[in-house]
This record gives structure tokens, sequence and C-alpha cells, in this order.
């Protein structure tokens, strides 16, 4: 008989996400999640997302998401910016930082700049009390178990993180404003744009 012991951590571990994605009901705070809607559809300008790290990758999906819902939206390198990209970012603009611990040097380091740009800035992080949460004009605490076996990696959270920006674009695809013929503008290509393009042709 095979050992089927990997199979069986990754079973744990699936299960420990698929917890961690159902407590979001529980962890997030409605008032903060209301209020980081609200910013995003308020937002005369562009959504600019940061991160480091696996932080990065939810932040380019966030980012691509709320263009799937057509909020202009990108994602900034904090690297980058730190040598001239943050030129990207204007005084009109929204910009959603993402550090698990809110202290990350790459992004402390724009804090400074970010205000002298007036920017709206939305921090995500467990810790609301971090350099970065203190800065932010609206901050998202998310405080989720991780579910490698040394409960470090970003694996859950980042999970989670990704569902909420998920939820909030699909918020955004109700709105009146938003059509089929908008959403096959900016996605007519793929099984998605095929499924679209037959919705649009019949109308």
């Amino acid at each position: 008989m095979k050992n089927n012991s990997h199979f069986e951590n990754a079973s744990i571990m699936w299960d420990l996400n698929a917890k961690a994605l159902a407590s979001l009901n529980q962890v997030i705070d409605p008032d903060e999640y209301q209020a980081i809607f609200k910013a995003i559809l308020a937002c005369n300008g562009r959504i600019a997302t940061m991160g480091m790290g696996t932080s990065s990758i939810a932040a380019k999906k966030i980012a691509h998401m709320l263009c799937v819902a057509n909020v202009p939206s990108y994602f900034v390198s904090p690297g980058d910016a730190a040598h001239g990209a943050l030129g990207s970012v204007q005084e009109c603009d929204l910009v959603i930082i993402i550090s698990k611990g809110g202290n990350t040097e790459e992004l402390v380091n724009l804090i400074d700049s970010l205000q002298q740009k007036k920017v709206k800035l939305i921090t995500v992080t467990q810790n609301p009390t971090s350099l970065l949460g203190k800065a932010a004009d609206l901050v998202l605490h998310v405080e989720i178990e991780e579910s490698d076996h040394k409960h470090m990696l970003p694996t859950a959270s980042i999970l989670c993180i990704i569902a909420i920006f998920d939820a909030i674009a699909d918020e955004l695809i109700k709105r009146p404003a938003f059509s089929e013929e908008i959403f096959y503008l900016n996605h007519n290509h793929g099984a998605v744009g095929a499924m679209l393009k037959g919705k649009v042709d019949r109308k």
C-alpha cells in the first residue's frame, strides 16, 4: 500500500485554508469593510496597490480584479516606487498597501512621500498599531492563522485577503453603471470573453 502521508498533509492544509476563509465573516469588522468599499467607490483617480513578497502577488490580483470591475487600478512595486515610479501615484489616487506585520521597510519608507502627495491610504494588516497602520486613513485588520505546518508562511492569510477584495470587486460589478457591454470591453478574450460576446450579440 502506498504511503499517502503527503496527500494527508495537503488535505490538512486545504482544510485549514477553508476554515480560514469561512471565518472571515467573524474576523473582519463590517464597518472597516464598508469604509474601504465606499473609499474605492468614491475614488476619483486610480487605485494603486502595493506589497512586498507574497503580499505583492495579492496586491497584483486585487488591482486586476478592480480593473475587471471597471475601476482603474494598477500595482506599484515598492522598490521601483522609491526610485521614481511613485510618480505614477497622484493626489486623487487611493493607495492600498498590504503588509502582514505593518512595518515592512520598503513600504514604510514611502509613507512620507505618500502623505506629502495627500493620497488616501488603506493598510491591510494584522497589526493596526504598526507604522503602516498608524499612517493609514483606513485600516483593514486581517488576523488569520497561517495554514503551513510552521504557521509562519503567508498562506491562509493571503488567500483571505484576496477573497476579501474579490468580494469587493463582485459588489462593484453589481453597480447599475456596470454592464455586460463594459464587461466585454474589459474582458473580450478567453472563455469569459466568448460567453460575454454571446450575451452582447443577443441584445
